[in-house]
């Protein structure tokens, strides 16, 4: 009976696996908001990320508010959809993403275009890993490749748009610390959550 329990249990553990992470946000040493970003792999197949990110700051009197919700979904390592949420202040951006026979098909704030070609390495997998491209990444709420460079042991930069550059910094495969900089503004840091 404890045999079957068990082989029942093992067969359930390799065909799913949940994997959770959380950042604190931080910008002038503050603490501003929180992300959490989700990884589930299913029959080995199939893997979904979701992630949520709600940050609010205030600056010269000025409060901003950023929000970011994210449903991934990739099939045998390629991208097969995402929804992308993003919500600064009161301005409100969507991007979706779906497989089409060899292509994809984008929809971003009601406009369409075509991507290509396969998309097997985006943002949301840095979170989990280094990058599996040391050449460019691309952004699903950006909807393109953008390119990334590796700068020293561990550490990636990559320029995103609007002129924020992305730094990721990994220890042992994990990622330690995500700084976006944007010019003479400062940097908003994204740090492991410390329970």
């Amino acid at each position: 009976m404890r045999l079957r329990y068990l082989l029942l249990f093992l067969s359930l553990s390799l065909h799913s696996f949940s994997q959770k992470v959380s950042f604190d946000i931080f910008l002038f040493g503050n603490k501003i908001g929180q992300s959490n970003i989700e990884r589930n792999i299913k029959n080995d197949s199939i893997t979904t990320y979701t992630l949520q990110s709600n940050s609010e700051a205030h600056i010269f009197f000025t409060t901003r508010t950023l929000s970011l919700h994210y449903d991934i979904v990739y099939k045998y390592g390629i991208l097969f959809s995402s929804y992308s949420k993003h919500t600064r202040n009161e301005e409100l951006h969507i991007n979706t993403i779906t497989r089409q026979n060899n292509n994809y098909l984008m929809v971003r704030d009601n406009q369409s275009y075509c991507i290509k070609p396969d998309i097997d390495c985006s943002a949301v997998k840095l979170f989990f890993g280094e990058p599996c491209n040391v050449q460019h990444i691309f952004s699903e709420r950006l909807g393109e490749w953008r390119p990334i460079k590796k700068t020293g042991e561990g550490t990636y930069e990559a320029d995103m748009s609007e002129g924020i550059t992305y730094y990721y910094h990994y220890k042992n495969g994990k990622l330690i610390e995500l700084e976006m900089k944007k010019g003479l503004l400062g940097s908003v840091y994204l740090r492991p959550h410390v329970q």
